[in-house]
């Protein structure tokens, strides 16, 4: 049977072959539908609505008008196209940003809500970084800095949690209040500050603390928190302070 006799089968027996055409017309019109939305991606919302507005149909009456006056006429509101992840709400930049709590801090909390040193303490954390103070009156006496009894406590509970937390950095950082000092030991507030930093690094470290992960730094009266205006605040200001980091992965 030839190629020509072959096709006349063919159509006869499934009512002809127009439905090949019918089928390539869809598919042309799908691509287009297709490179239309791809193309309209790149447009800003203005100028989307000039490109729908020049759209003509034809509405009821027989009158010709633009797309969005008989979608408005039907009362809907065009819209410009959104992108997928934000009609499924997955847009990275439109979800809110969680700053969860680390463990660490929520053992800290626990271990200041134990103990009365929630009115002596400043904690607050940012991602992976966390910032601990602790102020002076617990910690040492005025001019000297030898660890008190009750500053070698709390360190050794912080230095259980640091050893648990071994995957953060640990900058320990000095600090006094505004009165002068010039000793022998120490001739201003520098030399006392960077010493009381030193002397807690080396509790740390007596308590198996890495010391490549630990850094000590004397701030002087520099870095205040609160007025030096009274006894309480510059014990505030005579502090130690933690900034603890998580470090990256290499």
């Amino acid at each position: 049977m030839s190629a020509r006799s072959f096709s006349g089968t063919f159509d006869d027996e499934e009512g002809g072959g127009a439905w090949v055409v019918t089928f390539a017309d869809m598919m042309t019109l799908i691509l287009v539908f297709f490179i239309l939305l791809y193309t309209l991606a790149d447009f800003e919302d203005e100028a989307y609505k000039e490109l729908v507005e020049s759209v003509q149909v034809i509405d009821g009456d027989g009158n010709q008008v633009s797309v969005i006056d008989f979608a408005t006429r039907k009362g809907r509101n065009p819209e410009p196209l959104k992108a997928i992840e934000d009609m499924l709400g997955m847009n990275p930049g439109e979800l809110p940003l969680q700053n969860l709590k680390p463990a660490l801090v929520a053992e800290m909390e626990s271990m200041i809500n134990s103990t009365d040193l929630a009115d002596s303490v400043d904690l607050t954390y940012n991602g992976d970084k966390i910032n601990l103070q602790i102020d002076g009156r617990y910690l040492f006496e005025s001019g000297r800095a030898e660890l008190k009894d009750r500053a070698r406590f709390i360190f050794a509970n912080l230095g259980q949690m640091f050893r648990d937390y071994a995957d953060y950095s640990i900058a320990i950082r000095g600090h006094t209040d505004d009165r002068n000092i010039e000793t022998t030991q120490f001739p201003s507030n520098w030399e006392l500050s960077a010493v009381r930093a030193t002397t807690v690094l080396r509790f740390f470290i007596q308590q198996g603390i890495d010391p490549e992960r630990m850094t000590a730094t004397g701030y002087a009266d520099y870095l205040p928190l609160v007025d030096n205006n009274s006894v309480e605040n510059r014990a505030r200001n005579r502090r130690v302070e933690f900034v603890l980091e998580k470090e990256k992965e290499s």
